[in-house]
């Protein structure tokens, strides 16, 4: 016995219908699950406890959470400011997340416990360097410890090289950035870029 031509379309878009519903109901689920997995992730900023090594972090300020929304606290420090200005401060690597793995990026947020808890933000995984003239890339190579760093392009503006650090605790950044400072017979300046939220 066949079904004609009516029954066999009433199937199909019941077939469609029971297919849509149990989707949306597989997708709900793999959502809540995915929330309440993130809300017990290390480094969440209601955790108050760092991804990297789980030691406990200060609250961080209401502008760095709208700033940066579902980033993860991956390292945090006191008074290791970038800015080598001495005035205590609260130091946090956060790692903000987006939709792809390539739109990861980890931003150091420095808040100065002078100034009325002034922010900073820096991309916390580049230090952009100017050589000094007559000085070349090659010998830019031969300084940096390939271990912990590397050359990954030059800015075509400001012609500084960015180089990617591996190690990106506040007291490595400002180690790293110290050590780039001080050589200066070969870097005319070295420099965290600023991170725009």
């Amino acid at each position: 016995m066949s079904l004609s031509k009516n029954e066999r379309r009433l199937t199909i878009w019941i077939g469609i219908a029971i297919g849509v519903a149990c989707s949306s109901l597989l997708v709900r689920y793999a959502l809540k699950k995915k929330n309440i997995k993130a809300e017990q992730r290390l480094g969440n900023y209601s955790s108050g406890v760092t991804a990297s090594d789980q030691v406990q972090f200060p609250s961080l300020p209401e502008k760095v959470k709208k700033d940066i929304p579902h980033g993860i606290v991956v390292f945090h420090d006191y008074n290791q400011s970038v800015s080598g200005s001495g005035i205590p401060c609260n130091s946090w690597v956060i790692e903000s997340s987006g939709k792809f793995r390539s739109e990861r990026l980890f931003i150091l947020v420095e808040q100065m416990q002078e100034k009325e808890g002034k922010l900073f933000y820096y991309r916390a995984s580049e230090i952009y360097t100017r050589l000094q003239p007559e000085k070349t890339k090659e010998q830019l190579n031969y300084f940096i410890d390939e271990k912990t760093a590397k050359i990954i392009g030059k800015n075509s503006k400001s012609q500084e090289y960015i180089i990617q650090i591996k190690h990106l605790e506040p007291s490595e950044i400002c180690k790293k950035v110290r050590s780039f400072r001080t050589n200066q017979q070969l870097i005319a300046s070295a420099r965290l870029p600023f991170w725009q939220p």
